[in-house]
């Protein structure tokens, strides 16, 4: 035993409360806050132990924690136990719920105190690394004499919070020795447990994606993984404390959203290469670029342009298949592009929102290719990233490219599909480059002087006039004409005659519980415009379907409130009488003008949150925003 500590333990114990001082801070608080409630330095402790019933609820209570954290703590058990260290697992109470005695150790009182159901909190036995941990919400180290009771001088403990996925303690994880070895390893080793422990939590959550930093970017050294958990609406559920520090400046999770975190569109965590753990992007509002992967998905996943009913893929050749889109004049567009996919590019025009992705993923399940579809959403890629991404890198290309180079996504379309969404916002310099591809189907990835052959089938898709982008000088012309082999305009919700069969598919494919509609929700679908097209329709119907209690009838009062006050407006008499008039697309006009302008003014004008609210881009967002104003002025 430390002499000094014995003399500034027995000075303590003799009055001289300031000789606490000379102790590390976490301990001098904890004894101090010992003296405060009288406990008393000497005499012997008598482990309290909790009755079976409560240790069984307590166990209950963390089934979460215990569940995951087992597997965490075997491993560590089994790195320190020769070295003689038994591992304790604790609630935030300082409850024992698990234990793993080394079969090194021989002090009885180390025995006693590890045992499930005993509490070692500072009131039952004084100082304990656990106790100081919890406390301080940091990494503590107890040893001998550093305890208040002088029965535990004998101990040797450090000891971590262990935080839930969103930053809360919810327990303890401590190694005792009976021995005082200060091993800065065997502390690593229990600091990192008690992050791997987090990382479960944070994996364990249901209906979550999980996005994590990854590690061989080299963007960040040697760094904790930044790990962050988003439900499927945008919301940040939690994250671990090396991401809340580098995203927010704090320590701890607090709520936020991921459009309030990140300029990259959301949609792209949702796509089917996120979910498949294919490396992206993602851009913070500062201009910081991460790289970043999914490593959880929800059950259900939402895809980005998902909503639009296709008919099934039948067993025919692709010339033979027939489908309805609900539009007789899509019906024959797209039958006449199932024939020319192999020969021919596809354009696909339309709003955000109106099913331009699903649409080219039915032209690629339809055409004879045997490769993978990838999608490459052009606006949500940073500018200074494109090109590594669309073509590839040899390994050491740049500062920060991973060992292993990447193949980029047009090799990866090799003998498959290329998706090229958003095409109109592809940088200038990158539409050279695309246009040579497309002319010598070759490809040379970043680095590399070798041009690698690609054969894929191209479908490209814009919801801005490209015509219009070549007059201002944003659009390549050579491009433009390389890209038009055959078009397909899908049209608007608003326009469509077939609105409530598509609203009764997504309820018959995404719903748990709503199937039908009631008279007046039916009124409102048909009546309302639907800026954010089929997105903003099955966003409304998945809200009414998680909100909705035991009717498999969707009723008005379980449509988002924002839109109760359009149902009004479309209710009107005048609406009624005079629906093919110019009254009505008035009236519909200034419902959905009240619609934009209550939902950016709930958003506290936060644009991002206005347009994922909205179902819409935040580029359309503006746009109708600009237009509602200008005719404010020329009226």
């Amino acid at each position: 035993m430390n002499s000094e500590l014995s003399t500034i333990h027995k000075r303590f114990y003799d009055g001289e409360v300031q000789v606490a001082n000379k102790l590390p801070g976490t301990i001098r608080d904890s004894w101090l806050r010992c003296m405060d409630k009288t406990i008393p330095m000497s005499g012997n402790i008598e482990y309290r132990h909790v009755k079976p019933d409560t240790l069984d609820q307590l166990k209950y209570q963390h089934e979460s924690l215990l569940r995951v954290s087992n597997r965490h703590i075997e491993q560590l058990y089994r790195a320190v136990a020769g070295a003689g260290w038994s591992v304790l697992l604790t609630d935030q109470q300082c409850h024992v719920l698990q234990v793993r005695r080394s079969e090194r150790l021989t002090n009885s009182g180390i025995k006693s105190a590890f045992i499930d159901g005993v509490v070692l909190n500072e009131e039952a036995v004084g100082t304990t690394a656990m106790s100081c941990a919890l406390n301080s919400k940091k990494f503590s180290r107890v040893f001998g004499a550093e305890h208040f009771k002088n029965q535990h001088h004998s101990f040797n403990c450090a000891a971590v919070p262990v935080f839930d996925h969103s930053g809360q303690v919810c327990g303890s994880l401590d190694i005792t020795n009976e021995h005082p070895i200060n091993d800065m390893a065997v502390f690593y080793m229990l600091e990192t447990c008690a992050k791997n422990i987090q990382k479960s939590l944070i994996l364990n959550l249901q209906d979550t994606f999980v996005i994590e930093v990854i590690p061989s970017s080299g963007q960040f050294g040697d760094i904790t993984n930044l790990l962050l958990a988003i439900t499927p609406d945008g919301k940040v559920s939690g994250c671990n404390e090396a991401a809340s520090n580098f995203i927010t400046g704090q320590n701890r999770y607090c709520e936020t959203y991921f459009d309030a975190v990140f300029s990259t569109d959301f949609t792209i965590i949702t796509s089917n290469r996120a979910a498949a753990g294919e490396p992206f992007y993602l851009q913070l509002h500062s201009g910081v670029t991460l790289a970043t992967r999914v490593i959880n998905t929800p059950q259900f996943v939402p895809q980005s342009d998902t909503g639009i009913h296709l008919p099934p893929i039948n067993n025919q050749s692709s010339t033979d298949i027939t489908g309805d889109f609900g539009d007789d004049q899509l019906n024959q567009t797209i039958k006449r592009a199932v024939r020319v996919i192999n020969r021919l590019p596809v354009m696909l025009h339309g709003e955000s929102g109106v099913g331009k992705e699903v649409t080219a993923r039915y032209l690629h399940d339809a055409s004879k290719c045997s490769g993978k579809f990838i999608s490459i959403n052009c606006a949500s890629i940073p500018e200074n990233l494109i090109e590594s991404e669309l073509f590839g890198y040899q390994a050491g290309a740049f500062t920060g490219a991973d060992k292993k180079g990447f193949k980029g996504r047009i090799a990866e379309s090799d003998k498959g599909t290329l998706f090229l969404d958003e095409i109109g916002d592809m940088p200038l310099t990158l539409q050279s480059r695309l246009l040579r591809v497309l002319e010598t189907r070759e490809v040379s990835p970043l680095g590399s002087a070798r041009e690698q052959k690609v054969d894929f089938q191209l479908i490209c898709a814009t919801n801005v006039n490209l015509e219009q982008a070549i007059e201002d000088g944003r659009f390549r012309q050579d491009l433009y004409f390389r890209l038009k082999g055959i078009s397909v305009f899908i049209k608007p919700l608003r326009d469509r005659m077939d609105k409530l069969a598509i609203a009764n598919a997504i309820l018959a494919r995404d719903c748990e519980i709503k199937q039908a509609l009631s008279d007046e929700v039916a009124q409102f679908i048909n009546g309302y415009t639907w800026p954010g097209n089929i997105r903003e329709l099955r966003n409304v119907l998945l809200y009414a379907d998680a909100i909705g209690e035991g009717s498999s009838i969707v009723h008005l009062d379980e449509i988002p409130e924002e839109y109760h006050q359009c149902q009004s407006d479309l209710s009107d008499p005048l609406w009624q009488d005079n629906a093919e008039s110019e009254q009505s697309g008035r009236l519909l006009a200034q419902a959905n003008k009240r619609l934009i302008t209550q939902v950016v003014d709930d958003c506290n004008g936060n644009m991002s949150k206005a347009a994922k609210r909205l179902g819409i881009s935040r580029a359309t967002l503006y746009r109708k925003l600009a237009k509602e104003r200008d005719s404010s002025v020329l009226n």
